[in-house]
């Protein structure tokens, strides 16, 4: 009798089993992007830290160089109309002035840039009026850019928009100085540089705070604030329309803490701060100091008195100040 030849078939997977596996990875996957989500996001918020940290430690080289910080923004000659250089604007308000973040590109390796754009000698005003020179200003800096913020190399929202600079978009910094108090109220307009009104903050038009006219403590005092794309971000390069209160004008570089920041939407104010980190925003305080401000912080402007700005208001409204004298509790 012939030996009898058994054959043993494999069994594969059934249609049941293949779509309980599958569903399986689907839940697992699902399980884990958020986790992976939440990790890039850390990872940038750290980053943001570090440009921040890294902006202060630059400040605070500046001003131990020059015995001042930076001025929020420069003044413009050629603004005035006023010769050696009689251009003739049209208007006062084409003037513009390299801001603080231009001055200390030394401190933050951009060196051969400030060399470039020639600050000491060649005004901003002077530079976007000639075309072969804009691309200076249109340079991305990564240390001013949240990697957080959607917002594009070139701001659209913040540009040179007149034909006299040739209509330029320059590069977008996430990073805003603080001002202080209101930009415009009445004869005060054109801010410190040309009325002697100060802000109380620590960068505004010709600014020249030195750290001993901190008064409430480097430790209690904003210094830089991030402001996202939502909200039209900033140009690092400097502000054009100083001398007005455009769209244009010192909110190109500089921001407010009497506004309330980070509400959903962009509806915190192109003058103010915001970031796309959720439940607040970075700061910068005058100490060199990286502090992450909740959107939650107290904010109160019920307690101002109309036409003294430094009366008792919210603490984010004092730690924009830098000597009201108010005391800052817990935030």
């Amino acid at each position: 009798m012939p030996a009898t030849t058994s054959i043993r078939r494999q069994r594969g997977f059934t249609l049941i089993e293949l779509l309980v596996v599958i569903a399986i990875i689907a839940v697992l996957i699902a399980l884990l992007l958020p986790a992976v989500q939440q990790a890039r996001e850390a990872a940038r918020r750290t980053q943001c830290r570090h440009n921040l940290k890294q902006i202060g430690l630059a400040l605070h080289n500046y001003h131990d160089q020059f015995s001042v910080f930076p001025p929020g923004n420069a003044l413009s000659i050629v603004g005035t109309l006023s010769p050696p250089h009689n251009v003739n604007l049209g208007q006062a308000n084409r003037a513009a002035g390299y801001g603080w973040a231009t001055f200390i590109l030394p401190q933050i390796d951009q060196g051969n840039l400030f060399n470039q754009l020639d600050v000491n000698n060649r005004e901003l005003t002077r530079l976007m009026n000639q075309a072969a020179l804009r691309p200076l200003a249109q340079t991305p800096i990564p240390a001013f850019s949240c990697p957080s913020d959607i917002a594009p190399l070139l701001n659209s929202k913040r540009g040179f928009d007149q034909a006299f600079f040739g209509d330029t978009d320059v590069a977008t910094s996430n990073y805003v100085g603080v001002h202080g108090r209101d930009f415009a109220t009445g004869a005060e307009v054109f801010g410190f540089g040309v009325t002697q009104v100060d802000p109380n903050g620590i960068f505004f038009p010709a600014s020249k705070v030195r750290i001993r006219d901190i008064l409430d403590g480097t430790s209690n005092t904003l210094m830089v604030g991030e402001r996202s794309w939502e909200d039209a971000a900033a140009i690092w390069v400097g502000v054009r329309n100083y001398l007005g209160t455009g769209d244009i004008g010192l909110r190109q570089n500089q921001g407010l803490t009497n506004i309330k920041f980070n509400l959903p939407n962009g509806t915190s104010s192109q003058r103010g701060f915001s970031s796309f980190h959720e439940g607040g925003t970075h700061f910068l305080l005058a100490d060199g100091r990286v502090q992450f401000l909740s959107d939650s912080i107290h904010f109160d402007n019920s307690l101002a008195v109309a036409g003294q700005f430094l009366t008792a208001r919210g603490t984010y409204q004092r730690l924009g100040f830098r000597s009201d004298g108010n005391v800052i509790g817990e935030y």
